[in-house]
């Protein structure tokens, strides 16, 4: 029956005893907001933007959640992400993209350099105590690997520790060009909660039931799965004469599956990679992003790979169907198989280690 009184985050360390997280996380307003704090206020997250066209971006960090006004200025070793909210009386600076050299709020005039300097404040000629250190704009970390953007309001995890598992993936295309394909991503948004998302991204154990294509091409007997400290890694084996990749010599690896804590999935294959990145919106409600970025145009549409679009909207609706199921009065709380679900077991770790803070 569904749970009563406060919701308690605790998450056994053995993935043979443990049960599922409190199933309110998915549904219940309270236990969302909670969420978005303690997880994605204090995570890294992709910056949104694939490529660039203006040297002033604009952009929303997860919108719908944290909802916080950024924008991406300069190019090259000058990019910056700085708050987008004037520090006079916090109108959006930038509301669209442009090439201009500043940031100039319309609203009274103040303008601010590129970097976030402010360099013009009409009207303050007289006011004592001013300018104050904050009165230039917030500037927000902002690291790259290979052709992704990071930021986070206020991360927690060291970003080289964090991104170490992104390093591995991305050897597969060392000297290559990752180019941003436009026509093959997609944005989509679902009536599921967004952990739900990531933990049916976290186990092969549903690929024979639910991908059947996808099943031909793997060996599920060789699936296996690495856990590290923010990250689960899942390799696909070649169940026949697929591509493979060919940073795993000897392995038969044709698909590397990671997500990076909290909602962030990045798949390589032959070709290149995959991006998905799972946005939570609001209560049982998320955006999927879907990127992708290809190294190897020849072998696009080759091996398991090749049919992504297929197995996003298989995902999907198995995601859906879960969304309804866990708010039903007669669902108790799942177990863990403790072979083939140790990487949504480590997902609700850090989750429970997380909303405990």
């Amino acid at each position: 029956m569904n749970r009563q009184g406060e919701p308690s985050w605790k998450s056994d360390p053995d993935v043979a005893r443990a049960g599922t997280l409190d199933e309110r996380l998915h549904y219940d307003r309270r236990a969302h907001a909670v969420a978005v704090e303690k997880i994605f206020a204090r995570s890294w997250q992709l910056v949104p933007i694939a490529e660039r066209s203006h040297g002033i971006e604009p952009f929303t960090l997860l919108e719908g959640a944290l909802d916080e006004p950024l924008v991406l200025t300069g190019q090259g070793a000058d990019e910056r992400i700085l708050s987008n909210v004037c520090t006079h009386r916090g109108a959006l600076l930038a509301e669209s993209c442009s090439d201009e050299a500043a940031l100039r709020c319309r609203y009274h005039g103040r303008r601010f350099d590129l970097d976030g300097t402010m360099t013009k404040c009409p009207g303050f000629e007289d006011a004592k105590d001013f300018p104050r250190p904050n009165e230039n704009l917030h500037r927000l970390s902002l690291h790259q690997v290979g052709p992704l953007r990071f930021t986070g309001v206020d991360p927690v995890i060291p970003f080289d520790e964090w991104s170490a598992p992104l390093r591995r993936t991305l050897q597969e295309y060392d000297g290559e060009t990752l180019e941003f394909d436009p026509t093959s991503s997609r944005v989509f948004e679902i009536d599921a909660a967004w952990a739900l998302y990531c933990e049916n991204f976290l186990e092969g154990f549903h690929i024979p039931f639910v991908h059947p294509d996808l099943n031909r091409g793997l060996d599920f007997s060789r699936y296996r799965t690495e856990l590290e400290p923010f990250a689960v890694r899942q390799l696909g084996v070649d169940s026949g004469d697929e591509v493979r990749l060919v940073s795993r010599p000897g392995e038969d690896v044709v698909a590397d599956y990671l997500w990076l804590y909290p909602n962030l999935m990045v798949n390589g294959y032959a070709w290149g990679i995959s991006v998905n990145l799972i946005e939570p919106m609001g209560v049982g409600r998320c955006r999927i992003r879907y990127l992708r970025w290809v190294a190897r145009p020849d072998l696009v549409g080759q091996g398991v790979g090749g049919a992504l679009d297929t197995v996003e909207m298989e995902d999907q609706e198995v995601v859906l169907s879960v969304q309804k199921g866990v708010r039903s009065r007669f669902y108790p709380g799942g177990r863990f198989a403790p072979k083939l679900e140790t990487g949504p077991h480590h997902f609700q770790r850090l989750m429970s280690a997380d909303l405990m803070r």
